[in-house]
């Protein structure tokens, strides 16, 4: 029982999609190949995480930005999900390893001007370049797709999604030792290098997909979605800050919703569409992207929670840096500013952990059993099929979000139950990608990869601007005693143990609930993973044609 997409059919520039397949290929290439990609693309969660991290620091060179200075990271997401979709289609027009390197090409060029301009805006001009790596990995689905025999590729898959955990486990320590000794410049001049070094290795070990789709670009199409996505994505990033019912915050999202709205006009009646509606329509691909936004919406937000909690001061440290701030401003003694000042909230969850003993204490562990599990779940799709493994990975996240709202205090407790969300984490990266690949034809791969991670990227922003506004109705208070007066002042980006616990159903509980009931209801991926294969050609396979490059 599958479910056919219907689309209309393209003329395309070669006709069988094996013709770049390397079946001949011994074991070590394949390998090669694989890597390649991994290496490569791991340059956008690291820049992102890097990044984060020297925020403050970034203050100092350039005073002029003053609270804007967190645009450093915003940009990126708002400019990539703003450019992976037409990334995407293009690796269909011209070539997803050519699409690929491109991304790695602007990349570079945007850490070159960040690292070496004193300006503010060309900073994130740079920034915003950078957000084309976040199109690396959904074309690079297509490559796999393309390249690697149909047995590789649903363990190839869960691969390349979760990586080699250098993102997630080595970037805090990589950064953390650069910033010690160097200035935040370093970081930028480490991720210049890392790509310089893995872009020859693509190069090299990674041939071309020849699969072309014959066909003009739609760039009337391709402006007003990317132009749509991105005030959109800008409205649900600085909401919280600028105000959700403000004029001026509004009309961001007004215009991006008109603009959207231009764009299925024109997408409905332009002969060479930039995405074909009808296979949104289906619900072989419909469904993968709403679970690319439920699933990306709660991972997002609870690594930042987590953040937030264990590297928030301890109490007793928090509150006595607070007293005596209060009293070298009024010049008198901290004893007497105590007898003044007390705190409203409950922030007993909070650890003063510094960045790398978040990576050490509880980022290494989710990310090695989301790695784990990955791998682990691309194979469980080659033998049951992805539909499982994403209903597993829904009620796991569903598990571990219902746990952590009461044990979430310790690190033991955020690694015991981190097991679950990496076997989410692991799962959905595995499943949700295959089971796309198995909906669409092959030409449509690059469009429809950047579609779902257009889908992730509003997610990752739904997410934390949900996260921001039930905590900032919950933050942790002083309260001074001025001759009977009380004067009550919020603590900057401290909260309390409460808002994160309604964090944990709001960003958690619930989209897992719903991943589920939508999982349930895919048709497809009952029957294991074919690689992009029709039925009927799989079986040819397996019951004729040779074995090459079998995993």
């Amino acid at each position: 029982m599958s479910e056919q997409t219907n689309i209309r059919p393209a003329e395309t520039a070669v006709a069988p999609e094996d013709l770049g397949r390397v079946d001949s290929a011994n074991w070590g290439r394949l390998v090669a190949i694989l890597v390649a990609l991994v290496l490569y693309s791991e340059v956008a969660p690291m820049q992102l995480g890097m990044v984060s991290i020297i925020v403050p620091k970034l203050a100092a060179s350039f005073p002029g930005a003053g609270a804007g200075v967190t645009w450093a990271v915003t940009i990126v997401g708002i400019a990539g999900g703003a450019t992976m979709a037409l990334l995407g289609k293009l690796g269909d027009l011209i070539g997803k390893k050519r699409v690929t390197l491109l991304c790695g090409l602007l990349f570079l060029i945007g850490a070159l001007l960040c690292v070496l301009t004193h300006s503010w805006a060309l900073f994130l001009v740079g920034r915003a370049l950078g957000g084309a790596s976040w199109a690396m990995t959904a074309v690079e689905y297509g490559l796999v797709r393309d390249l690697l025999p149909r047995k590789w590729i649903p363990v190839a898959v869960g691969v390349v999604g979760t990586g080699f955990g250098i993102g997630g486990v080595l970037t805090p320590i990589i950064c953390g030792a650069l910033t010690d000794h160097y200035s935040w410049h370093s970081v930028f001049w480490f991720l210049i290098i890392y790509v310089a070094v893995t872009t020859p290795l693509v190069m090299i070990a990674v041939p071309e997909s020849p699969l072309r789709v014959k066909q003009k670009l739609d760039i009337i199409g391709a402006i007003l979605f990317g132009a749509s996505i991105g005030l959109i994505l800008l409205y649900v990033s600085e909401g919280s800050t600028w105000g959700w019912a403000a004029f001026s915050s509004l009309a961001y999202l007004l215009v991006g919703l008109i603009l959207f709205a231009a764009f299925i006009a024109w997408e409905l009646r332009t002969p060479e569409p930039m995405i074909e509606l009808s296979l949104l329509r289906s619900r072989a691909v419909a469904i993968p992207m709403a679970v690319a936004f439920l699933v990306t919406l709660a991972i997002s937000a609870i690594s930042i929670m987590i953040a937030y909690m264990f590297q928030t001061p301890k109490a007793a440290d928090l509150e006595a840096q607070i007293i005596n701030a209060g009293a070298a401003q009024a010049h008198v003694p901290p004893a007497l500013v105590a007898k003044f000042v007390t705190f409203s909230g409950d922030i007993s969850y909070a650890n003063g952990f510094s960045t790398l003993q978040m990576a050490l204490h509880i980022t290494a562990w989710t990310a090695a059993f989301g790695m784990l599990f990955g791998v682990f779940g691309g194979w469980l799709c080659r033998i049951v099929g992805a539909r499982i493994l994403l209903i597993t990975s829904g009620l796991s996240l569903l598990l571990a979000c219902a746990l952590w709202i009461p044990w979430h205090k310790t690190w033991q407790e955020q690694v015991f139950i981190g097991l679950l969300y990496g076997i989410s984490f692991g799962f959905y990266y595995a499943a949700n990608p295959n089971l796309l690949i198995d909906a669409v034809p092959a030409d449509r791969q690059g469009i429809s990869a950047g579609m779902l991670a257009v889908f992730g990227s509003i997610g990752t922003s739904v997410g934390t601007a949900i996260f921001t506004a039930i905590a900032s109705a919950h933050p942790f208070r002083t309260i001074a005693d001025n001759m009977g007066k009380k004067q009550v002042n919020d603590i900057p980006n401290v909260y309390t143990d409460t808002a994160y616990q309604w964090s944990y159903v709001a960003v958690g509980v619930i989209p897992a609930a719903l991943t589920v009931a939508l999982a349930l209801a895919l048709r497809t991926g009952r029957t294991p993973s074919r690689g992009g294969a029709s039925e009927a050609s799989l079986l040819t396979e397996e019951t004729g044609a040779g074995t090459a490059g079998t995993y």
